[in-house]
């Protein structure tokens, strides 16, 4: 299969189911208006309008997208009207929704990629939607006064609810295309073909003798809070600093087991993001509130960067794939959303294991505005990288290239 767009259909019988599907869930907005559930009337909005840009590109109303895809996607809609599964039915809707995005602009813009990279996306847009849709609570229950976010713990089932299915949707969405025999119809449907230039690679300030000298300083301070730890037999601070001290050495094990060298100053930014957040662990965090904020921005840039290397490296990998650099942007910003979710889903399970086990939490985790806090200032983080640093990250994405293949089955 090369691209997603071999599952459009071009027969009467799929165009008059889906087209019937649509016309429901035109009456399902109306529905939801009438009661007072107006975020699903304009998400069931969205879906309506995902599923007619396809005849409306294609000018015909036989193209549309497959009626299984569009009646998967119904489903959740169906069962919110019906107000069972509160707490699953909004994740599994924004899952659907994501699937038919990644087929949509995969068909009418020069966007392409593969069913698996497409499955891992779906994954991704489910896991940042659920961090979206918690900031946008949060705010408004803090400013409006409503009452949508009932406590941390609540939240975060939320949150992990929102990864399993996320999880579940994405490995259906790839076995659904491994089983269909929808894959001759490609681009011309559309009309839609071409791909955008690449972005040159860029570097970070100063000489490489002097980057060096700044990442050996950091490991040094790195030791130093590892063996004070160790000392004073503290293992929450000797996991905050033992583990980033780790890190700081993963450029140098690339360079000797895969003889990949990373460039100096991309080296010293992991290094002053691991020692930035071992500060924190031993008293800044504590101290500053602001701190933690730091770090999370700094931390993020990294993540958000790493997003955009697997990115980017599936494009070198295969000429199935290409991406548009307003999709690599927004792949970046959703991909550290999710890796967000992600994070404080880890926070949250070792507090859990902490409570059964006795002791203090490897990894704290302090209410629901702290859990805010870290996706809003993750997202700064990431919308920094996706509109100014980006092409830092070019030679990561090079050597990547030839280790995506589990991102690209279907290319070619």
């Amino acid at each position: 299969m090369a691209t997603l767009q071999s599952l459009l259909a071009r027969t009467d019988a799929n165009a008059a189911v889906a087209w019937a599907l649509t016309a429901g869930l035109l009456g399902a907005v109306g529905q939801f208006w009438r009661v007072g559930e107006l975020d699903w009337a304009v998400f069931t909005v969205l879906l309506v309008g995902v599923a007619v840009t396809i005849p409306v590109v294609a000018r015909t109303p036989t193209v549309m997208l497959p009626a299984e895809l569009l009646a998967a996607a119904a489903v959740p809609v169906a069962v919110r009207a019906t107000g069972t599964l509160p707490q699953v039915t909004p994740f599994v809707a924004v899952a659907a929704l994501g699937v038919l995005t990644v087929v949509v602009l995969d068909a009418t813009t020069s966007l392409s990629m593969t069913p698996r990279f497409a499955a891992v996306f779906v994954v991704v847009v489910t896991m940042a939607g659920a961090g979206v849709w918690t900031v946008g609570t949060w705010v408004a229950d803090t400013v409006v006064g409503t009452t949508y976010v009932g406590g941390k713990t609540e939240l975060m089932w939320d949150l992990i609810i929102a990864t399993v299915v996320g999880v579940g949707a994405g490995l259906l969405f790839d076995g659904y295309v491994v089983v269909s025999d929808r894959i001759e119809h490609l681009r011309a449907a559309t009309g839609h073909t071409g791909a955008e230039s690449s972005p040159s690679e860029g570097s970070l300030p100063g000489s490489t003798q002097q980057q060096r000298r700044v990442v050996r300083l950091l490991q040094l301070l790195l030791v130093g809070i590892t063996i004070v730890a160790l000392a004073r037999r503290n293992v929450t601070l000797v996991v905050n600093s033992g583990v980033p001290l780790a890190i700081t050495f993963v450029p140098a094990v690339l360079r000797r087991e895969f003889d990949y060298t990373m460039d100096p100053g991309l080296v010293v930014w992991i290094t002053l993001a691991t020692v930035l957040h071992a500060l924190g662990a031993v008293a800044l965090y504590e101290l500053y509130g602001w701190y933690d904020s730091l770090t999370h921005t700094f931390s993020a840039s990294l993540i958000a960067g790493g997003g955009y290397a697997i990115a980017r490296s599936v494009e070198h990998h295969t000429q199935a794939v290409s991406f548009t650099r307003g999709f690599r942007g927004s792949f970046v910003v959703l991909f550290v959303l999710a890796v967000g979710v992600a994070w404080e889903i880890l926070e949250f399970a070792s507090g859990g294991v902490a409570a059964l086990v006795g002791g203090e939490a490897v990894l704290a985790q302090y209410g629901t505005t702290d859990i805010v806090n870290d996706l809003v200032f993750n997202a700064a983080g990431a919308v920094v990288v996706a509109t100014l640093g980006s092409a830092h990250f070019e030679g990561i994405a090079a050597w990547l290239a030839s280790r995506v293949d589990a991102l690209v089955r279907g290319g070619s």
